[in-house]
């Protein structure tokens, strides 16, 4: 079957089930996806569960029956040289490999010993790539039996990558992944200097280095690395960028190279490749992403109907063409599997990749119906951008900004009047884009999620700042004044903050009464009475 594995393309497992014996086991994807499959009737070699391991004799034909080579990880749901899986099946698995020069195969195990045992009686053909598991030091031992057994390609999987591993010889070793711990259960982050150090080494040994991902996005050191976005074309769970850089470096594959486009000085991951069209991740996710059930649509019309609106292309100095409008239509015709794609190419200079974007909402604004409100959010996606141009003293999407803003005084340069720069990409009054502004800046989620929905106008949700402002004031009078009565009050008034939290007092007999107050002064009535021992709640109902 397809893989999401990041270093392979199909998973073939004519062995199921395993067993833990490691610290590395700990939280196995292999056992949580055997329990969510084994009470699905189509998925019957699963139904024994994790901790039953069954040899499955007609999956050996599978192989013989795919039409295109393929990389293929074998057991992923399982150790093929686990204690429980015979000899003679073993040597089985390995001929269809002998027979299928055709696929590369990867095997994985963290049973070292019998691994090493049973190598001389098995067929190592130059399609066979052999692994172990290496998570911790204490498993670099591992590392020994699979430089001694007769797999001809060697690699390791460090992952999950759990503990430090401070020493590690790689003579004779291939390749290494490395990866930290995934999925709901995984709670031992890998550290940057570990990967750091096993990236040396391999650097030192010339080793193949293969990055595949934080396992989780709170370890990422990089909270901004794009390959935590589900649609880049390099995600991996948590993110797979080691100081910015890709790492995917893959022996086992025909061709591993990672495809990049070099624009105005820089070089940039290409992400979708479609006839003679190419996307960069900075343009591609610069506009919103289109929701599941719109993009559905627009692939549904486009199957139909064919595509209406062309792509649209620039071409770069190394003569690709790079899409600058279009991208959702793209994904679609990708998804579609349609080749023969209409396109159009703008033949306008843009000095850098700032003035493309700009250009992008500006073509966004003429192309849709929108409200004044999906303009400025349109055009608000411009601000970073319209700032970082003016600081460079550069021309915005072609169009020179205002002589008065561009003017030199010395070294310095005035600062370009950001939101009427805005204002004029939305075509409405500046006004209207700085309230929009201290809306996203200074109001509520509740405000922020009103207007996004249409339920506000910019107005009346700038006109609920000043309503919320003063509410929170006067909370903050009246907690201050809460306080000043806690530091003076009497023996026998205790300020409460729930009323069951009142009820366990009088329950527990610390209070005799709970009294609930609206207004503080209050309680120098309550002060008269000595005798009884009184709780009180304070209801501030703004």
């Amino acid at each position: 079957m397809a893989s999401s594995i990041e270093w392979t393309n199909k998973t073939w497992n004519p062995t199921t089930g395993c067993t833990h014996i490691s610290k590395e086991c700990d939280f196995c994807y292999a056992e949580t996806e055997t329990y969510r499959k084994m009470h699905n009737p189509n998925m019957e070699k699963y139904k024994l569960g994790f901790d039953v391991v069954v040899e499955h004799p007609y999956t050996l034909k599978e192989p013989h029956n795919w039409l295109k080579p393929s990389t293929v990880f074998v057991n992923s749901m399982s150790d093929l040289f686990h204690k429980d899986i015979s000899l003679d099946f073993i040597k089985q698995v390995f001929q269809v490999m002998n027979d299928t020069p055709q696929h590369t195969y990867q095997v994985l195990t963290k049973r070292h010993d019998i691994l090493e045992k049973y190598s001389d009686q098995l067929n190592w053909t130059d399609n066979i790539w052999m692994g172990v598991s290496v998570g911790n030091q204490i498993a670099t031992r591992r590392i020994k039996s699979l430089v001694k057994c007769g797999a001809k390609h060697k690699f390791l999987s460090i992952e999950p990558f759990i503990e430090e591993i401070t020493e590690i010889d790689l003579k004779g070793i291939d390749w290494v992944i490395v990866g930290g711990e995934s999925g709901s259960n995984a709670v031992r982050p890998m550290k940057k200097e570990w990967v750091l150090k096993i990236k040396e080494k391999c650097s030192e040994q010339k080793v193949d280095f293969f990055f595949k991902q934080w396992g989780k996005t709170r370890n990422n050191p990089n909270p901004n690395d794009p390959t935590i976005n589900k649609a880049h074309r390099y995600y991996s769970k948590g993110g797979s960028m080691l100081d910015g850089k890709v790492y995917w470096s893959n022996p086992s594959v025909k061709d591993d190279s990672i495809p990049v486009v070099n624009l105005f000085g820089d070089e940039y991951l290409i992400m979708d490749e479609l006839d003679d069209l190419i996307t960069i991740w900075e343009l591609k996710s610069y506009l919103p992403f289109a929701d599941k059930e719109l993009f559905n649509n627009l692939k549904e019309d486009i199957r139909i109907n064919g595509l209406n609106d062309p792509i649209i292309f620039v071409t770069t100095p190394s003569g690709q063409k790079l899409v600058i409008e279009g991208h959702t239509r793209l994904m679609a015709l990708k998804a579609l599997n349609k080749q023969q794609v209409s396109t159009k190419e703008l033949k306008q200079n843009f000095n850098n990749l700032d003035e493309i974007k700009l250009w992008m909402v500006k073509n966004q604004l003429t192309r849709r119906n929108l409200s004044n409100l999906e303009k400025i959010r349109l055009a608000f996606l411009s601000k970073p951008t319209i700032e970082k141009l003016a600081k460079e003293n550069l021309s915005k999407a072609g169009r020179a900004f205002s002589k008065k803003s561009f003017e030199n005084r010395g070294e310095e340069i005035d600062k370009v009047d950001t939101y009427a720069e805005i204002a004029k990409i939305a075509n409405v009054g500046r006004t209207t884009v700085v309230k929009y502004s201290q809306i996203l800046s200074n109001g509520s989620q509740t405000i922020i999620d009103s207007l996004n929905k249409g339920n506000m106008s910019i107005g009346s949700a700038h006109a609920s700042l000043k309503q919320e402002k003063e509410t929170v004031e006067k909370k903050e009078i009246i907690r201050q004044e809460v306080r000043q009565i806690e530091s003076q009050q009497s023996d026998n008034i205790m300020i409460l903050n729930s009323i069951d939290e009142g009820k366990q007092k009088i329950s527990d007999g610390d209070i005799d009464v709970l009294m609930i107050f609206n207004e503080t002064d209050k309680l120098n009535i309550l002060k008269k009475n000595t005798k009884v021992k009184i709780g009180v709640i304070y209801l501030t109902k703004l």
